[in-house]
């Protein structure tokens, strides 16, 4: 009977070493992907910078509407 068992464990050793090269593969994958969406140096946007460009934002939209209000209609319409 003890030969049998050391074979018994043998089956579930090498599951458990699978598991643990997948879980070794997953990580790495993991880390991957954190590196490649992580913001970098250039990305960091600043608040009053995001708060200046909506400004000017809302500056062109309401200047472009005043001039298609001022334009003259042409044509049938």
């Amino acid at each position: 009977m003890s030969e049998k068992k050391p074979n018994c464990y043998l089956g579930l050793f090498n599951k458990i070493d699978h598991i643990d090269a997948r879980i070794g593969e997953i990580r790495a994958q993991l880390a991957t992907l954190k590196e490649n969406f992580s913001p970098g140096a250039e990305e960091d946007y600043c608040p009053d910078e995001l708060e200046a460009e909506e400004a000017l934002l809302e500056i062109m939209s309401a200047g472009a509407i005043a001039v298609l209000l001022e334009t003259d209609p042409q044509g049938d319409a």
